[in-house]
């Protein structure tokens, strides 16, 4: 294999979610209710929707900001509500979908474009980064990322991001080879072959992933990389503080229905 941490954070370090054909597949995999690779279930997804409701936003009107939206799961629940919601994604079939599911008459805004680059607007009460999203990240786009969520919020606003575990990313990184054969998947509609080699980067405190996809037909190969930075307690305090936000605490009253990731709440106060 080689060697990722000559250039940790190139070009290549994300799997292009926003080509249309991976975008397409990626949305299969958000609707799924067989997994919770790509999106919780509903189950979970309603539950967390009914807490940020009722303990965050305390069951009122209120400007939210969906950040890695993927399909609006969670902006078409809280406009149900009466929320109204902005949602952001590069995904194309991802926003799609959510525009159009958008509830009848609801406040509900979605946007395709990147999260490292496109306008917040604003002023909203709550901005959300779900679903260990900002693991996605370098820790400079991250930080880039956090102090333009802050900018977009009101003087009372509120973040909630939802992280991967320090562990769970070292343990990604530590995993053995696997390689699996698809008649179809995230990487192909056709049959192939997936070769996932793991590294953990301890020097950089994140986990690479790189994929090799070969294709059974014509055994053409393709490599794809994903890149995930951990987040140690003391770390994330630290970048949330930078961003400009106060009060950074994890939140141990989130539902959910696995230790791998936790939520934290910071306040523009």
């Amino acid at each position: 294999m080689t060697d990722p941490s000559r250039n940790i954070w190139g070009t290549d370090y994300k799997i292009p979610w926003n080509d249309p054909d991976f975008s397409r597949r990626m949305l299969n995999e958000h609707l799924s209710q067989q997994h919770d690779l790509a999106s919780r279930r509903t189950e979970w997804i309603d539950r967390q929707v009914a807490w940020i409701h009722a303990r965050l936003l305390a069951a009122q009107p209120s400007r939210v900001l969906d950040l890695g939206c993927g399909p609006g799961l969670y902006s078409h629940r809280l406009a149900r509500l009466g929320h109204a919601c902005c949602g952001i994604d590069f995904g194309p079939a991802s926003i799609n979908y959510a525009r159009r599911h958008s509830p009848e008459g609801s406040v509900c805004d979605f946007i395709l474009g990147d999260i490292r680059r496109v306008g917040f607007g604003g002023p909203y009460e709550l901005a959300m980064v779900l679903y260990g999203e900002l693991n996605a990240f370098s820790p400079a786009e991250a930080s880039a990322i956090l102090s333009r969520a802050r900018a977009s919020l009101s003087p009372q606003g509120l973040l909630i991001v939802e992280v991967q575990s320090a562990d769970a990313v070292e343990a990604i990184g530590r995993g053995e080879p696997t390689e699996q054969e698809f008649q179809s998947g995230l990487f192909s509609d056709r049959p192939h072959r997936c070769r996932t080699e793991n590294q953990w980067l301890p020097d950089h405190q994140a986990a690479v992933q790189t994929f090799i996809v070969t294709e059974t037909r014509d055994s053409q190969a393709r490599v794809f990389r994903s890149t995930t930075q951990a987040w140690p307690d003391d770390s994330l305090v630290g970048l949330l503080t930078a961003a400009g936000f106060a009060t950074p605490s994890r939140c141990e009253a989130w539902p959910r229905n696995t230790d791998m990731l936790s939520l934290w709440t910071a306040s523009t106060r």
